[in-house]
């Protein structure tokens, strides 16, 4: 059974986290003015000395994040920005023994935070959320856009956007959505944090890759079996990705590598790197039709009365049903 936070409500108390690279001071105060207008109270990361391009030495950043997920007094936790160093924290958190400390919050990031997403989903059996973060987003998102990440932090209507561009292979299929940034989930490959996909809506993004690494990163999966149970492939908007060349060099890379794949696969959903990007709840069941032009949400994705009832849930074990 997966679970599910609650939206958030007007005051509720929101923890920032920096698990990965070093902030921008005043991009910072700009996301941390902007969820105060919303009425949330806000908890900032400690200023810490950066270490290299990460945002603190690796005790400090997964204790922050340790506090975050285990305070009941906190509803959602969302990262400052990515970068890099989120892998080097695996050591440092269970994050099946963490998250059982206290009951389900909003999570929410995308890039190097991929990984962290991936564990919370597989690990601890709770949906997470593939979307904006604090300092490297907020800051530089349309008036229309901020106003669509508040609107998914409160669950109102209006915030949930599956529409893609372009359709590369037609079909319907149905499962829960994983996914992240390309190069990161790559990384998770033979190792005990390794994504889950058997049975699943893929959704990969990434941004300024060759198109030659692109093809060795899917070329990979496939050799790690990682496409071979999917239900469709998602493609964000591979931002710089392209070698100049437009999204028809991408085409026949993805064509090349998962075309023998009987599962839909489609271009262009503008989630992650990119100039929207739409919130993705990680874990929840979707259902990705070509002709239809749209991903499909198919359950809620905050947890709702008849969720809190025993034996109720979705599920996501990994395992092809």
């Amino acid at each position: 059974m997966i679970q599910k936070p609650s939206a958030l409500r007007t005051g509720d108390r929101v923890a920032l986290v920096a698990p990965a690279g070093r902030w921008d001071d005043s991009r910072l105060r700009a996301g941390v003015e902007l969820l105060g207008s919303w009425g949330l109270e806000v908890r900032s990361p400690s200023q810490n000395d950066s270490q290299r391009y990460m945002a603190a030495e690796d005790a400090v950043r997964a204790r922050e994040l340790t506090e975050a997920l285990s305070d009941d007094a906190v509803s959602a936790v969302l990262a400052v920005r990515g970068g890099y160093g989120c892998a080097r924290l695996h050591r440092w958190i269970d994050m099946a023994e963490l998250c059982s400390r206290s009951r389900p919050k909003i999570v929410v990031g995308f890039s190097d935070v991929s990984v962290l997403l991936g564990r919370i989903v597989q690990e601890a059996g709770r949906v997470c959320y593939h979307g904006p973060m604090v300092a490297a987003d907020l800051p530089r998102l349309d008036e229309a856009r901020r106003e669509r990440f508040r609107r998914f932090l409160f669950d109102e209507p209006g915030w949930w956007d599956g529409s893609f561009s372009e359709v590369w292979r037609p079909g319907t299929g149905e499962g829960p959505l994983v996914g992240g940034c390309l190069s990161v989930l790559v990384t998770t490959l033979a190792t005990p944090y390794e994504i889950r996909t058997d049975g699943a809506i893929l959704f990969l993004e990434d941004v300024a890759e060759k198109p030659y690494r692109i093809d060795r990163m899917l070329t990979h999966m496939k050799h790690a079996g990682k496409l071979d149970g999917i239900r469709g492939l998602v493609l964000g908007p591979m931002l710089d990705c392209d070698d100049g060349l437009g999204p028809a060099i991408l085409r026949e890379i993805v064509l090349d590598v998962a075309g023998d794949l009987e599962v839909p696969i489609v271009y262009g959903l503008d989630a992650g790197h990119g100039a929207g990007n739409v919130v993705l709840p990680l874990g929840c069941r979707v259902r990705l039709d070509g002709a239809v032009g749209e991903l499909e949400l198919l359950e809620p994705a905050f947890e709702t009365d008849a969720e809190k009832s025993p034996g109720a849930g979705s599920g996501f074990s990994g395992e092809d049903p």
